[in-house]
């Protein structure tokens, strides 16, 4: 009987999901035909979550990795009672529909992660996992389990390749998620062809050398599929993945080959409904018998979170600083941020922001950080904080290795769980490696800190293979992204509030190696508060303006070098954060930069790219365009104009000025 109601339920939602591709005339067959009969079972019988609670936080946990398999997802969402309607399904990929076309975290209730590039859902599950056992350890107790749920990622043959995903299994067998449940969709074929075209290693092999405890089984074969299920959930010590032997397209004229993937299969029509005995039934048909089932079913989770709930209670009683951890009430005193400045010498922004972010941990017990094999370097560790190991679950910092790109992925993971706040580090040159989980974090608005020194040329000797020059522009053109690059300790503070505060988007710091002197012709206060806006007035001209430099970073005290230079007239501002800038009203911006002053001139040693938009077509950028070299610091900032004479020098030139004061020179134009 459980066979039977399994192949049904499994047929109607294979019959679902060709209809949603049919309707959109877009979208993948593939993997949704092919894992249709595990999917019955995952959501009937073996998942433990609650629709009318999404965010229940001893709910199972799955993650859509091959985020192209969407129609498979939402159908079992709709058919479990989650808020995704028929009516969603049958507007698959339109404007406004939950029903996107790759799932998305905060559109489409029940989807734990926003997945699409194949492989970043493996590193979020990892996070997820990690979380999820970090947390159980601090709950739970010897006589009381409050946490005991897992996570399921469902991957595919791209999510393994990608190097993202190779990198994060790795990570989830030296961390020993038990917790965690990998169903390789294990098909045998890409995009382009078959597999053995494009890859030949032993998957079982990788996986055992890797520490994982490897499973196999045939995709239809649902009641061996649900005892491993099972044997998952209560074996400890490794992380378990089930190899699934499915066939691509299941029931399509093009089965088991590459045409399958996409929507080539909807020329079969009436063939393939006959195939899942959904001959002459409508679109989108699903059955009563298997609406009364997920109608019971949804009933029996209903019943067992009761039960969990009054442990729950009774638990909260006994343990109030527990369940207040769990309830995620950290607090910061409302003037603590403004005390952070640790005094008004020259100090590296990295050094700063490493005492800064280890005066935070104090006061978020829930921050960890991480960091790819560069915690020395970037200076982000916190101190005492421990090492997260697997005999160690307690421990706030996370050792990724060299793999900032799974790094990226399993902080996003940690930030869509929900209960820690996230942060890792590299060098600023290396950001590259992580951009992809950077912009899902974006995108899905997760507040993941990232930390990237060595900010410039100035990394010196290491030579251009270390010297960012294109990072901090192309950071900037991803949308929903604070770049902060501070001057000095005070900055540094005000770009922490920042970040703090700003809780549905990450966050980047740029910081510098070397040691940048204290800027001191404001109080702390005003240049707290001017950070906060993104840029402000850092030195006020005298007399009647006739130029504004602004800079950020490394290079406002070059900036104010060079104002001295050029005489009277001469405004410095210090812009930390352009994205908050903009956010700031047309009064506050033109009170800063104001539109009669058209001689602008940026200092960053850096692109110029994102510069033009505050220094216009009649300012300039002075910038670096170019790769740079090994030599030392001096030499490089030197040879590359960055310094106060030879900026000055190009200012005047370009200006026309005879001299620093010269008298030709009228009003702020050219």
């Amino acid at each position: 009987m459980k066979e039977t109601i399994w192949k049904t339920i499994a047929n109607e939602a294979r019959g679902v999901c060709y209809d949603m591709v049919a309707a959109a005339n877009s979208g993948h067959l593939g993997f949704s035909l092919g894992c249709a009969d595990a999917a019955a079972v995952l959501f009937g019988q073996f998942l433990r979550f609650l629709p009318n609670n999404p965010r229940w936080i001893n709910r199972d946990r799955l993650v859509l990795s091959a985020g192209h398999g969407s129609p498979l997802l939402y159908t079992f969402l709709h058919l479990s009672g989650y808020p995704l309607s028929l009516e969603d399904l049958k507007r698959f990929r339109q404007s406004g529909s939950k029903a996107t076309g790759h799932p998305e975290f905060g559109v489409t209730s029940g989807v734990e992660t926003s997945t699409g590039p194949l492989g970043q859902g493996i590193g979020n599950a990892v996070g997820i996992a990690l979380s999820q056992k970090k947390l159980a350890a601090e709950c739970n107790g010897s006589e009381v389990m409050i946490l005991d749920n897992c996570t399921v990622c469902w991957c595919g043959d791209g999510c393994l390749q990608e190097g993202v995903g190779q990198e994060s299994i790795a990570l989830a067998g030296l961390w020993k998620l038990d917790n965690l449940i990998l169903i390789y969709d294990d098909n045998g074929v890409t995009l382009d062809e078959k597999i053995s075209v494009s890859q030949q290693e032993d998957t079982r092999q990788k996986f055992e050398a890797l520490g994982w405890r490897v499973w196999e089984v045939e995709g239809q074969d649902v009641a061996t599929f649900a005892t491993i299920l099972d044997r998952c959930r209560s074996l400890q010590g490794k992380p378990n993945v089930i190899l699934l032997k499915t066939v691509i397209g299941c029931g399509l004229s093009v089965a088991g080959t590459s045409k399958a993937h996409g929507a080539v299969g909807l020329q079969d029509g009436l063939s393939v409904k006959r195939a899942w005995g959904l001959e002459g039934k409508p679109a989108f048909f699903i059955s009563d018998e298997t609406r009364k089932f997920f109608t019971k079913r949804v009933a029996q989770l209903q019943k067992a979170y009761q039960v969990w709930a009054e442990k729950f209670e009774s638990w909260s009683r006994s343990e109030p600083e527990k369940a207040m951890r769990l309830a995620r009430k950290a607090t910061i005193d409302a003037d603590f941020f403004k005390k952070l400045p640790i005094g008004h010498q020259a100090i590296s922004t990295r050094d700063c922001v490493g005492e800064m972010l280890n005066a935070y941990a104090k006061q978020v017990p829930t921050f960890v950080t991480g960091s790819a094999d560069l915690f020395e370097s970037v200076k982000n560790k916190i101190q005492g904080g421990g090492m997260f190991s697997s005999d160690h679950l307690s421990g706030r910092n996370l050792y990724f290795g060299i793999r900032e790109h799974a790094m990226g992925a399993v902080l996003n993971g940690i930030a869509y769980d929900g209960f820690y706040q996230s942060s890792g580090s590299t060098f600023l040159v290396f950001s590259d490696y992580l951009k992809p989980a950077l912009r899902v974090s974006a995108l899905a608005q997760l507040p993941v800190w990232y930390f990237f020194s060595h900010d410039s040329i100035a990394v010196g000797e290491d030579g251009p293979t270390h010297q960012p020059i294109e990072q901090l522009s192309s950071l900037r053109a991803i949308p929903n992204v604070l770049v902060f690059r501070p001057a000095d300790s005070d900055e540094c503070a005000a770009c922490f509030q920042c970040a703090h505060e700003h809780t549905s988007q990450p966050s980047v710091f740029a910081t510098s190696r070397q040691a940048l002197p204290y800027l001191s012709m404001l109080s702390p206060s005003e240049k707290f508060q001017g950070t906060c806006q993104g840029g402000y007035i850092l030195k006020k001209e005298a007399g009647r303006l006739r130029c504004i430099l602004i800079a950020t970073g490394s290079e406002v005290s070059l900036a104010l070098q060079t104002a001295a230079l050029l005489g009277e007239g001469i405004r410095v501002v210090s812009m930390p954060c352009m994205e908050l800038f903009l956010q700031q009203s047309p009064d506050v911006q033109e009170a800063v930069l104001p539109k009669s002053c058209t001689c602008r001139v940026s200092l960053e040693a850096g692109a110029t790219q994102s510069w033009y938009r505050w220094v216009g077509l009649q300012g300039f950028a002075i910038g670096i365009d170019h790769f740079g070299e090994s030599a030392p610091a001096g030499v490089l900032l030197k040879k590359n104009g960055f310094m106060p004479e030879a900026c000055a020098e190009r200012i005047r030139r370009t200006f026309g000025w005879q001299s620093a004061c010269s008298d030709q020179a009228e009003g702020c134009s050219p």
